[in-house]
């Protein structure tokens, strides 16, 4: 019984750790060098490497790829510049 619990804490803790990498690597949307280091920052500092990496550097650049720039115009539906 106690062989199942230390096997079943072991891969739980190994899991929880591998993870964030994993996450990372598959990610559609970063690519090639933030890709990279979002990997790195993960690998070294797991979960808090993995989640300030995201929203300080994935998130923004999927927002702005993903976005429609804003087209100012007027009452008439001219473009102002």
């Amino acid at each position: 019984m106690d062989v199942f619990w230390l096997s079943f804490i072991t891969i739980g803790f190994i899991l929880f750790n591998i993870l964030p990498w994993i996450l990372a690597l598959v990610s559609k949307k970063a690519e090639g060098y933030t890709k990279f280091f979002w990997f790195l920052s993960s690998f070294f500092v797991s979960w808090l490497g993995y989640f300030v990496f995201y929203f300080l550097v994935v998130r923004s650049e999927y927002i702005n790829k993903h976005t429609k720039p804003v087209v100012l115009r007027n009452e008439d539906g001219v473009i102002i510049r």
